[in-house]
């Protein structure tokens, strides 16, 4: 939200309507086993793969920053990334249309298909976050990254599966920027449980929310579906079905900024 006001400047072109269901009264969820009770949560239906970023930092494509050779495909059910090669990426994100703390999230769930037969990966869910709330400075950003192998959890080709990234608190996350209040830092070597992390950075903000695939991961194949984002402010969920038909959705204006932020 914070973004969204900052740069309210910015236009993209191509910017069109995404179809939005509202889906009805509130729910409980579960943040660091201590309930959260949910915003009404709305259905985001996705007809087409814009938004979806290629490029291989993960910023908005350009003459300077081409797409990488990540392939998207748009299913009945869910959309499929395809990595040929180690610098393939497919990246997904959204902003927030509250200001949500992180220690109000009361649901991060999604589910996956690994369409590759070997290895683990699967999407992961992202959350860049400021970890002091206000004022975005420099040092304050970074992501939040859960991935289900991470969590101990087991990947097994072909099948749809579900993942809850919280898990009552006990959900591993890890940082792209080491946690200098977690022990170990919650890097991607030592993940650690969401609620260490949020008892550790209790002001810290959500700035977006995401699917990330890649890179680093030549041959990696899998579809994504269900994408949801819950606090007691907002709540929404991600669709993507062939079914839909055509919705623009255009880059959010946090994938436009984002090089400045990891600066």
């Amino acid at each position: 939200m914070r973004l969204r006001q900052a740069f309210t400047a910015a236009t993209v072109a191509g910017v069109g309507l995404m179809l939005v269901v509202g889906t009805g009264a509130y729910a409980a969820g579960q943040a660091s086993g201590k309930l959260v009770r949910l915003a009404p949560c709305s259905t985001v239906r996705h007809g087409n793969t814009e938004g979806i970023l290629t490029t291989s930092n993960g910023e908005a494509p350009s003459p300077t920053n081409p797409n990488s050779t990540a392939v998207l495909t748009l299913q009945r059910e869910g959309v499929d990334a395809t990595l040929p090669d180690n610098s393939a990426k497919a990246l997904y994100l959204e902003e927030p249309n509250r200001t949500v703390k992180l220690n109000r999230i009361g649901k991060l769930t999604y589910r996956t298909v690994q369409l590759a037969q070997s290895g683990v990966a699967v999407w992961s869910y992202q959350i860049p976050i400021d970890i002091n709330g206000g004022t975005l400075q420099a040092g304050d950003f970074t992501t939040l990254v859960y991935e289900p192998y991470q969590d101990g959890q087991t990947i097994t080709p072909g099948k749809w599966q579900n993942w809850d990234a919280l898990r009552k608190g006990q959900a591993k996350w890890w940082s792209t920027r080491a946690l200098t209040n977690v022990a170990n830092g919650a890097t991607q070597t030592f993940p650690t449980a969401w609620s260490t992390i949020i008892a550790a950075y209790p002001d810290a903000t959500v700035l977006a929310y995401g699917l990330d695939l890649g890179k680093g991961a030549p041959g990696a194949s899998s579809r994504v579906d269900s994408l949801t984002f819950g606090a007691d402010t907002t709540c929404s969920q991600h669709r993507w079905s062939a079914r839909f038909g055509r919705t623009s959705h255009p880059l959010s204006l946090f994938q436009i900024w984002r090089k400045w932020l990891l600066r």
